[in-house]
């Protein structure tokens, strides 16, 4: 186990929206508005976070980036959107409701959440690509706000993809369709580079956040 000391530590409070409008649809780049409930749910998550942050960024889409800007206007906080922070792209598909879509497309849709590598939805994302964008704006978060506190405001793939990077683990199916991440869920990873520049991850679990 490496002993994480002396080292430059970057904090991550990574914030799932909360219930959005438009029912059970498969949200990705579709841009839909939180419900009032869903944004009382993001007010809440917030209220419990153990510490101040020292900037927000969010996604875009404006389930996130709407709460995103209620903190910048409340806290006094920076606030900066990336296009990167999007949840994948669900290519025809994108927005959708699921019940239509099993109903048409059962066969498809359950062999990519099986293995979303290896079966893409029609002109969708594909992991690959989502992948290596979280990795670049992530890498970038951490090198350009070293020694800070961060919330990042974005979607369930999102998130599941940076605990499993966190990890050490990649291509793990189960982080996307086994692994329960409830509306305004908030998952801390911290992030810690030593004088040599190696870097370490670690994933906060079971713990007060």
């Amino acid at each position: 186990m490496t002993i994480l000391i002396n080292m430059a530590q970057t904090t991550l409070y990574l914030m799932r929206h909360g219930e959005c409008e438009g029912g059970n649809t498969l949200r990705g780049h579709c841009d839909v508005a939180l419900t009032e409930i869903g944004f009382a749910q993001m007010q809440l998550a917030y209220a419990k976070l153990p510490e101040m942050v020292d900037r927000v960024v969010s996604s875009p889409l404006m389930r996130c980036a709407k709460f995103a800007h209620y903190i910048a206007r409340k806290r006094d906080v920076n606030v900066s959107l990336d296009e990167r922070l999007k949840e994948i792209y669900f290519g025809r598909w994108d927005g959708q409701l699921i019940p239509k879509l099993y109903a048409e497309h059962g066969a498809e849709l359950t062999a990519y959440w099986q293995n979303p590598w290896l079966h893409p939805l029609p002109e969708g994302e594909l992991m690959s690509t989502f992948e290596q964008r979280l990795d670049e704006v992530v890498e970038q978060l951490v090198t350009e706000h070293c020694e800070e506190k961060l919330l990042i405001i974005t979607h369930g793939g999102v998130i599941r993809h940076l605990m499993a990077k966190a990890l050490g683990v990649s291509q793990a199916v189960g982080f996307y369709t086994q692994l329960s991440l409830e509306y305004a869920s908030v998952v801390k990873i911290t992030h810690f580079r030593d004088e040599d520049g190696t870097c370490h991850w670690r994933l906060h679990w079971g713990e007060s956040i």
